[in-house]
């Protein structure tokens, strides 16, 4: 939990120009109907706080990129794909990791200066692979990939025109198998931070 609070300290410090900026000097729109979709491409680092079944929560760390096409200046869509693993889950001496491919919607309920802020809802397929102890001398391990789905906020950043940096966490549901061999819903937390690239117009 202590890199989960580390990214929390990140999205602290981005929402900030959010919250600073001066409301009586809003920024220019483009107006809906003539804005352009703008493609932006992002990767970076991921953390997962992984709920295993009748165990501790197990910490991994890896990579995450996406992808996010502004439709309007309020909604766009983003395709996001994460893979983070441990090395020794539980003590195993089994790995563990979580790959994940989501899609879904985008909103955007504020913008200063900047900075947005953003909510998304997305869903798609996870495979977990990682491992529960059975006994003191023996665990299951094995893999599962079932539907999943994340809810997360967070902030981007323009630090130009063409590149920014993005922060956000999530309520990550996914699926495995617990000691008994049967499937479990997951209730896991993700924090990500990434570098962000702009292509087209707003």
């Amino acid at each position: 939990m202590r890199n989960f609070g580390k990214m929390l300290v990140w999205l602290f410090f981005f929402s900030a120009p959010v919250l600073a900026q001066d409301q009586t000097r809003p920024r220019p729109r483009t107006p809906i109907a003539a804005s352009v979709p703008v493609l932006e491409v992002s990767a970076g680092y991921a953390y997962v706080s992984l709920n295993m079944p009748s165990a501790s929560r197990v910490n991994l760390n890896g990579v995450d990129g996406n992808v996010v096409v502004n439709f309007t200046p309020r909604w766009g869509a983003m395709l996001d794909s994460s893979y983070s693993r441990a090395g020794n889950v539980l003590s195993t001496g089994h790995g563990g990791s979580v790959l994940n491919f989501l899609a879904g919607p985008v909103f955007y309920p504020a913008e200063r200066g900047n900075a947005r802020i953003f909510a998304h809802a997305l869903a798609g397929a996870s495979r977990v692979d990682s491992a529960v102890p059975t006994s003191t001398t023996t665990f299951l391990g094995g893999q599962a990939t079932r539907l999943s789905y994340a809810l997360g906020a967070g902030v981007e950043y323009d630090v130009s025109r063409r590149f920014g940096v993005r922060g956000w966490a999530d309520y990550l549901r996914t699926t495995f198998v617990d000691p008994a061999g049967k499937l479990q819903p997951q209730n896991n937390l993700r924090a990500v931070v990434g570098i962000v690239f702009k292509l087209g117009n707003r």
